[in-house]
């Protein structure tokens, strides 16, 4: 059995225990159950299904996807439930029909998030949408204030806010552990290119935005959400593929932040690397020493004293998906706030728009470099 399916175990027997805690506190059975629906039954959607099948104190009642096949699928993954799962190809004919939903989970395309989570939350559910915010500024905009306005609760799917060797850190580095922050050094590295609806430019935002967003909210994590105020980049397409779309998606980047204390966040988003040259680096450097994020250290400056372990490293890029569901559920019986919410994920996502402006012109439809300012892209305050 591999080491994320142990820790996957061990989550579940963990989540098991807390229900039963929860309860012990008299927590009503209504509150106790969440109900829910899924708009998006595809890669992203289904692995979230698995995951809160395997989760106590969820019912999922209905499911959503273009895609009658999708949905089927997606109702299958939910088999074990009674009434049985009920599948939908229109979400607002979902949020319509289905009375009794308390919460819903978007997992669609990313440049559909706004469009679906817009009207959960105007149907005053709670909301789980998974990163970024959306692909657009004036989209990331709209949803920002619909949020601002929602009455349910409302977080995205960052997941390394719900990991320890992430959580951890951050608490180390914002006591002044490494005193102030001077450099950030990243990487995401894949033998494999890009696919599925990621080729796609106008569906996924580009494949910095889309995926390294998740890198991206880190560094913004460890800059306190004090956003950087410009970005250098430059990216290209190194492979072509049979039936790519005609605006494709980079595979290739390089990006440089500067933040305004003067600290860099330096970052390579790489696809079709030799097996040695992949993986995933997030060092944060200050001045009286670094750490490791993903492997969990701190490492002193020479003299300071010894590299500290401080929580169990990552062991999988999709660490925390369990946890950040369980998350949800909780934040919804505590009535409590996520720990990432609009107002730190739009930040996160302008940040990957922001590197995807300064590498894509949009007018020449190509990649390139350039530089771009924060102030220039439009954000609403």
């Amino acid at each position: 059995m591999s080491e994320h399916s142990l820790n996957r175990r061990r989550f579940i027997s963990a989540s098991a225990a807390a229900a039963a805690m929860s309860a012990a506190r008299g927590a009503s059975s209504a509150n106790d159950e969440i109900v829910l629906g899924l708009i998006g039954c595809g890669g992203r959607g289904q692995t979230l299904l698995r995951a809160i099948t395997n989760l106590k104190g969820f019912r999922v009642a209905a499911v959503c996807d273009l895609i009658e096949e999708r949905a089927q699928q997606g109702a299958m993954i939910g088999e074990q439930y009674k009434p049985a799962v009920r599948t939908y190809t229109n979400y607002l004919r979902m949020l319509d029909a289905e009375k009794k939903l308390d919460a819903v989970l978007v997992a669609t395309e990313e440049g559909n998030h706004a469009k679906c989570a817009i009207p959960v939350l105007e149907a005053g559910l709670h909301c789980f949408c998974e990163k970024p915010v959306d692909t657009t500024v004036e989209k990331v905009n709209q949803f920002t204030l619909a949020a601002r306005k929602a009455k349910g609760l409302l977080q995205f799917g960052f997941q390394r806010h719900y990991v320890p060797a992430f959580v951890e850190g951050m608490k180390l580095i914002q006591t002044g552990a490494i005193g102030d922050v001077t450099f950030m050094q990243g990487k995401w590295h894949w033998s494999s290119d890009v696919g599925g609806r990621y080729l796609d430019l106008i569906q996924s935002g580009g494949w910095f935005l889309a995926q390294a967003c998740h890198h991206a909210d880190v560094m913004m994590w460890a800059m306190n959400y004090q956003p950087p105020v410009k970005c250098s980049a430059m990216g290209a397409i190194t492979e072509h593929v049979e039936g790519e779309p005609k605006v494709r998606a980079e595979n290739h980047s390089a990006l440089i932040f500067e933040f305004a204390n003067k600290a860099f966040f330096s970052y390579t988003h790489i696809m079709n690397c030799c097996e040695p040259f992949t993986g995933e680096q997030l060092w944060v450097q200050g001045q009286n020493g670094g750490i490791d994020l993903p492997a969990a250290k701190l490492y002193p400056r020479p003299g300071m004293g010894d590299t500290n372990a401080y929580a169990e490293a990552v062991t999988h890029w999709e660490n925390g998906t369990y946890e950040e569901l369980e998350a949800f559920g909780n934040h919804i019986r505590e009535n409590e706030k996520p720990r990432i919410d609009i107002e730190k994920a739009r930040l996160s996502t302008l940040m990957g728009i922001m590197g995807r402006h300064a590498m894509y012109n949009e007018d020449a439809r190509e990649f390139g470099m350039s530089s771009v300012k924060w102030d220039d892209l439009g954000a609403i305050l």
